[in-house]
């Protein structure tokens, strides 16, 4: 049976096309734009890691009422905020089409925010979920800050606007208590005159500085520029010290290394500056991988062990995730590490199932150098402003409505029908590239299956033919919204 109806376009990509529970779906195997070299296998990589997720959500998570924590180790009643920034992460990337993680995400921030401070941070040390077993009541800013990168995910993950509100009341808390106004970190908020001089490179993340900037944007330029600068200059000391381009777990505010050794804190840094290479391009991130890739691809991934001497490369005892990934994805950074990187995931995956520390940084690691963890903020971009020169009048703001013919199919889905463009414009695509012939003002609109907005590829004039790149954009089926002077139309795509 037919029936004729009036929707908008937020509605109608709810009935449509795949009933999606999330905005961008695990697995994505994003390439980056070809800013890294990832796994050769993906589709392998992303099955592993699904299982790896499954037993951490059986040894770690643990939930009770409306909050849940990370467990410290399985079946220990002891929670870090580290834990619940991790979680977060997770939950938004390994959320699919057949599970949404939306309710545990909600859970481990409700976990945050009864354990906030008077500076409207997480306290670092919890017990038992109701009770804090740190006497000074003090922050760590690892946790705080993939927390908000977290809750910016989120945002376009699951697409509530509350998300975006919160995190920009933690980006600015962050800014006030654990940043100097010269840029640098501080471990914490409650260190005092302590914190000034004693840096951990491995709690900032030159990736998430971008995302900051966006949500933040009245300290815009503190985060894309002071506090970027300031922190990239530490990274950039401490690795330049020693030949392995390590980076130390503790260092004073200017690099200087404090005991020669990449143990667990410093573990993150070679995730987190891979992250701003895949995300952003970032070069100066980039240089200190390629630095750290030199010394990683002359130890094989089965002795890979720390806590490293960065001096000298002596490694240490213990062979565990937490080195095998974190070093591996300093790999990224060239081509001809591809096999090198192969090893060590395979490596990875051989070690089974871990503690909590080791199995998520390897869930992190692996995510990365699979394609799965794509800056989700590079597919909501608002809409370019028309120009007020421009002799073009405006396109109708009510032009996502449309009358719309859903044919309801005999297993009771939606099929979502395109509206065929006008013969003054033609649309075709060719894997990333999009091409369109058209004479006159248009804008093309992009759109996930559920209706939000992703990205406006063009909102100008065109005269003849014309590529828009879709690099960068996850894997993924879209609608693509295309406004003439002749009207409103759609079409699907899929992007792999």
């Amino acid at each position: 049976m037919k029936c004729l109806v009036k929707m908008g376009l937020a509605g109608l990509m709810a009935f449509g096309l795949s009933q999606a529970a999330v905005n961008f779906p695990y697995p994505q195997m994003s390439d980056y734009g070809g800013n890294a070299t990832l796994l050769s296998d993906k589709a392998a990589a992303s099955e592993q890691l699904k299982k790896q997720f499954a037993a951490w959500m059986r040894d770690m998570y643990n939930e009770q009422g409306d909050i849940a924590g990370v467990r410290s180790d399985p079946g220990s009643n002891q929670y870090f905020s580290e834990g619940v920034g991790y979680g977060m992460l997770l939950m938004v990337y390994f959320s699919d089409n057949t599970t949404s993680y939306q309710s545990q995400f909600d859970k481990i921030w409700n976990f945050y925010k009864k354990f906030q401070n008077e500076n409207g941070l997480m306290i670092w040390k919890i017990g038992n979920l109701s009770e804090s077993w740190d006497a000074g009541n003090g922050a760590a800013l690892d946790g705080d800050i993939d927390a908000a990168a977290a809750l910016v995910m989120a945002y376009y993950q699951f697409g509530d606007e509350k998300y975006k509100e919160d995190a920009k009341k933690l980006i600015q808390a962050m800014k006030k208590s654990e940043f100097e106004s010269n840029g640098l970190h501080m471990p914490g908020d409650k260190w005092g005159d302590a914190a000034l001089n004693r840096k951990n490179p491995g709690y900032f993340d030159p990736a998430y500085m971008p995302l900051f900037a966006a949500v933040d944007t009245e300290n815009a330029e503190f985060w894309s520029k002071t506090a970027y600068d300031a922190n990239m200059k530490l990274y950039e000391a401490s690795s330049g010290e020693v030949n392995t381009g390590l980076v130390d777990d503790w260092t004073d505010k200017n690099g200087k290394s404090e005991d020669d050794y990449y143990s667990y804190d410093a573990s993150r840094a070679p995730w987190r500056n891979a992250k701003a290479v895949c995300w952003h391009g970032d070069q100066r991130a980039l240089a200190i991988d390629k630095k750290m890739a030199e010394f990683v691809s002359t130890v094989p991934a089965s002795n890979m062990k720390g806590p490293v001497l960065r001096s000298s490369g002596s490694l240490g005892n213990d062979h565990n995730s937490t080195f095998v990934t974190s070093l591996m994805t300093a790999l990224i950074s060239d081509a001809k590490y591809q096999s090198k990187l192969d090893e060590y995931w395979k490596e990875a995956v051989a070690l089974g199932d871990e503690n909590y520390f080791n199995q998520s940084l390897k869930l992190l690691n692996g995510l990365l150098v699979s394609g799965n963890m794509p800056n989700l903020m590079t597919a909501g971009s608002n809409p370019p402003p028309q120009s007020s020169s421009s002799a073009e009048p405006p396109l109708s703001s009510s032009s996502s409505e449309m009358n719309v013919d859903l044919s309801s199919s005999s297993d009771g889905s939606v099929a979502v029908p395109e509206a065929s463009l006008p013969s003054a414009v033609g649309m075709s695509q060719q894997g990333r590239a999009l091409h369109v012939n058209a004479v006159g003002h248009v804008r093309v609109d992009m759109f996930s299956v559920t209706g939000t907005a992703v990205k406006t590829l063009w909102n100008g004039n065109v005269s003849g033919s014309m590529e828009m790149s879709l690099k960068g954009i996850p894997a993924g089926i879209y609608v693509l919204r295309v406004q003439t002077a002749g009207g409103s139309h759609m079409k699907k795509i899929r992007l792999e």
